[in-house]
């Protein structure tokens, strides 16, 4: 009995004395590994090398990164490697030296870093071509989001260009939306300067002033991305 209360008071003073470690750790202690994941969700094992006989790629990235995975189900994996499949919008992950995917409908949000960028990827969206079921990249966040939905094609016993020879073909393309407030998503047909700044409603003088003096691409998601990031500074 004494062991018991010295262990409920010791714990009762950490919680006193510091909480945000603790609660911490019981974080930590409840986020879930890559094989509790596989275990829980039933997750299919795949191969890690694809048919020769494909051109393009289901994948955003075809490597590997660290990133985290949260589920649908409340929980949260410890960091693992994972890649982003574009065309089944889903996500594959390295558990040992076997790969497994978890179908999107068992996934809430997801992050990775890959190349020294952080990416991040949420659902809960209804847009044109785009439902609360489809993950968009956040390239920007706050008051004016910027976001982005990748999605893959397959076309199969596709001929190659200039030969007679099928293959199977992966096409990637990129769609493009500005969130302001709590308006809905509006997407952008492409990324060009009169639609960028129609959507963007507000500073419009000091927008145009920041694009001048930044030589501002804006059929570049990069550039389109330091605007906007811009204009959130200017909303605080």
């Amino acid at each position: 009995m004494r062991i018991i209360f010295t262990s409920i008071s010791a714990i009762l003073l950490l919680l006193a004395f510091n909480p945000q470690n603790v609660l911490s750790q019981v974080q930590n202690e409840a986020n879930i590994s890559s094989s509790e994941m596989r275990n829980l969700l039933n997750s299919n094992q795949i191969p890690l090398h694809r048919a020769t006989n494909v051109e393009g790629s289901p994948y955003m990235f075809d490597e590997f990164y660290e990133g985290v995975v949260k589920l649908t189900n409340g929980h949260t994996t410890e960091p693992l490697e994972i890649r982003y499949n574009t065309h089944t919008q889903s996500v594959d992950f390295m558990s040992g030296n076997l790969a497994f995917n978890v179908d999107g409908e068992n996934i809430e949000s997801f992050h990775f870093t890959a190349k020294g960028k952080e990416y991040k990827f949420i659902k809960g969206y209804d847009a044109s071509r785009l439902s609360e079921d489809d993950f968009v990249e956040v390239l920007v966040d706050g008051e004016v989001k910027f976001l982005a939905r990748h999605h893959t094609a397959f076309f199969e016993d596709t001929a190659s260009y200039g030969t007679a020879t099928k293959n199977n073909l992966y096409r990637s393309d990129v769609t493009y939306y500005i969130k302001v407030g709590d308006d809905s998503p509006e997407r952008l047909r492409s990324l060009n300067k009169r639609r960028v700044m129609n959507n963007l409603d507000r500073f419009e003088d000091e927008l145009e002033q920041y694009a001048d003096q930044n030589n501002i691409d804006f059929s570049e998601k990069d550039d389109v991305a330091k605007l906007i990031q811009y204009c959130n500074t200017l909303s605080e």
